[in-house]
């Protein structure tokens, strides 16, 4: 998980475990924000290109070191039921994160890889997403971050091709993607949960 450049100092403080962004994000031009959310879309990709398992995804931005300029970008996954119907997994999606004080890294079978990078759990909650396996072989993943920006990603071919469709503008790679007035992604139920856990984490 390669570090980045550092952005200004803050965010929403207000829950005991999870720090959010959302104030942060709030307060970025719309330049900036286009490029922050061209950041975190990398993370996402190098994730799918990493063939890292399919699931709930949580994203976390860890303030720079002191001393440093630098942050890092990361991503934790918590397990979710699949053999439920839709309503009753976000149900259970929900509770387990109300159970770990609204932290995903503190849930029960999440993957502790974080602690690696971020030992203190010191990083902003940046937004959560939903990775899937197809269409092969890098799969998809929808997210929406804690600004509301919702992007739907698929790399497809060989070599892999980036196709993005966001709810606000994205720099990636030097390319400006634009809005994509209608993400009929956002109207299916993996949507559904992760909106419902990024309210919950806001």
């Amino acid at each position: 998980m390669p570090d980045r450049e550092q952005p200004p100092a803050g965010g929403d403080t207000d829950r005991p475990r999870t720090r959010t962004l959302t104030t942060v994000l709030a307060g970025f031009d719309e330049g900036r924000a286009a490029r922050f959310r061209g950041l975190v879309l990398g993370e996402l990709v190098r994730s799918m290109r990493a063939a890292r398992a399919p699931g709930v995804v949580h994203l976390f931005l860890l303030p720079p070191r002191p001393g440093r300029t630098r942050f890092t970008l990361y991503e934790t996954t918590q397990p979710i039921n699949l053999e439920v119907p839709v309503p009753e997994a976000i149900r259970q999606v929900v509770e387990a994160l109300h159970e770990a004080a609204r932290d995903p890294r503190q849930v029960a079978g999440a993957d502790t890889g974080w602690r690696e990078v971020d030992a203190g759990a010191d990083a902003f909650y940046l937004g959560s997403g939903a990775r899937f396996a197809h269409p092969a072989p890098h799969g998809s993943t929808v997210a929406r971050l804690v600004d509301h920006t919702a992007l739907s990603v698929t790399l497809q071919g060989d070599p892999p091709r980036l196709a993005l469709q966001a709810s606000a503008p994205v720099v990636f790679q030097e390319r400006t993607y634009p809005v994509t007035p209608d993400i009929p992604a956002v109207q299916q139920p993996p949507f559904v949960l992760i909106d419902t856990i990024v309210r919950f984490l806001r």
